[in-house]
């Protein structure tokens, strides 16, 4: 291969990466985008719509940890194709029976798709594509092609809906697309992706017969780095998820018009994906620790939280927007970066998915309790919530700070031992 086509090779294999990875996750969260017509689409009440993001959740406690195993033993190329191939299947599945029981079975089945087979496959991926000193890049571009491909696919399902009068019928219209692009990416990412290389496979196969799962997952729970990993992810997944409810918040404290608080919103979410996620990603190398990254994350996070508590509801709307958008940067720019604390908190590549497997369970287990309990106060205190919400996340950011001084510790540490072991081999 020429020094030119393997310049070409790696952003080909992340935009293709990134399109994967944002269509297996279109279908299970189609609520946060389409939230009325798919309600209308399967006769589900709001508290069924809920049920479903909590069954598909448990996804990344039960499956992530057993996935991320499997791709470190196993041919990981094959486990990536067949998580989009399965997307597409369930998703025509889904149309042809679009109830809510079924959507019930088909949501444990996008979970197996996405959480089970390809979260942390692709992850695994991602960090093989380079060296350990340019992980933050990685992760950082891999972050701003997911978010490139949200929008495109976003717009495509938005252009079938309209398309075909809207409704239940732009709805199957919108959902049989993404099917079809789920199998003409399953046929892209095939040819895309290498398999692993000979002497990894080779080491694997060896490595599936002397280990077990619960042998492997012993050392992965033993080690530190993956419960400060998972940590770190937690508080900036908690932090994502609390931005959401800054648009109830312009439009129940400051007033602020439904249309207006929209546009923020989509600025907030997909225009600081772009821009905060390569930023991460680049400062991480540029200082050369991820972990210094995210502490910086967590202090604008922190100040920011801390100055809406005692403001109280006497923050002006032109400034709460300037310092939401702010805080949504900080947010992505940790996007970018926590993926890469894995190779400085000393995680082996041998266990990069089976330990990012146990980080989502941990991780992204805000998704299981965080938006009930934040319901529960807005429904319960009324504007109060608010601060409740903006205490409790303060208090998560300020954990995920220790967590990442811990990577620092742990860094600091593995390098002394480093150096006192090569001094005594001198």
């Amino acid at each position: 291969m020429s020094m030119k086509q393997s310049k070409l090779k790696l952003p080909i294999t992340l935009l293709s990466l990134g399109a994967c990875w944002s269509i297996v996750y279109l279908i299970p969260f189609i609520q946060y985008i389409w939230y009325d017509p798919f309600q209308e689409f399967i006769g589900a009440t709001n508290t069924q719509l809920g049920l479903l993001i909590t069954v598909y959740g448990f996804g990344n406690v039960f499956g992530a940890p057993i996935g991320g195993w499997l791709a470190d033993r196993f041919n990981y190329k094959y486990i990536y194709v067949a998580s989009v191939f399965l997307n597409g299947v369930f998703s025509l599945l889904f149309v042809l029976n679009p109830t809510y029981t079924f959507a019930f079975l088909m949501w444990i089945g996008f979970a197996v798709a996405s959480l089970f087979l390809n979260y942390p496959t692709h992850i695994k991926i991602v960090r093989n594509l380079t060296t350990d000193e340019n992980q933050g890049k990685i992760f950082g571009m891999n972050e701003t092609c997911i978010g490139i491909f949200n929008i495109i696919f976003n717009a495509v399902m938005m252009l079938l809906y309209v398309k075909f009068m809207e409704g239940i019928a732009g709805m199957k219209a919108a959902i049989i697309g993404i099917a079809i692009l789920s199998f003409v990416l399953t046929v892209l990412i095939a040819f895309v992706l290498d398999n692993p290389k000979e002497k990894l496979a080779k080491k694997a196969a060896e490595a599936t017969e002397k280990t077990s799962f619960l042998k492997d997952a012993k050392v992965i729970v033993k080690s530190p780095a993956t419960w400060l990993v998972a940590l770190n992810v937690f508080a900036v997944y908690s932090f994502l998820n609390t931005l959401t409810y800054f648009t109830p918040y312009f439009t129940d404290v400051l007033g602020v018009t439904v249309v207006f608080t929209g546009w923020v919103a989509i600025a907030r979410q997909h225009g600081m994906t772009l821009v905060g996620a390569p930023v991460g990603g680049f400062l991480s190398d540029l200082v050369k620790s991820p972990s210094k990254v995210l502490l910086g994350v967590y202090a604008v996070g922190v100040l920011g939280l801390i100055y809406l508590i005692q403001a109280g509801e006497g923050v002006g709307a032109a400034f709460l927007i300037a310092l939401t958008l702010i805080m949504s940067a900080a947010v992505y720019i940790g996007r970018g970066s926590y993926y890469a604390t894995v190779t400085e908190a000393g995680v082996s590549r041998e266990y990069t998915a089976s330990t990012i497997g146990l980080v989502a369970a941990v991780g992204f287990s805000p998704d299981l309790f965080q938006f009930t309990m934040y319901g529960h106060w807005l429904d319960n205190y009324g504007n109060v919530a608010y601060t409740y919400i903006f205490i409790f996340q303060t208090i998560v950011l300020i954990v995920g700070a220790l967590s990442a001084a811990g990577i620092l510790f742990l860094k600091k540490k593995h390098t002394v031992n480093s150096f006192n072991s090569s001094e005594g081999v001198a």
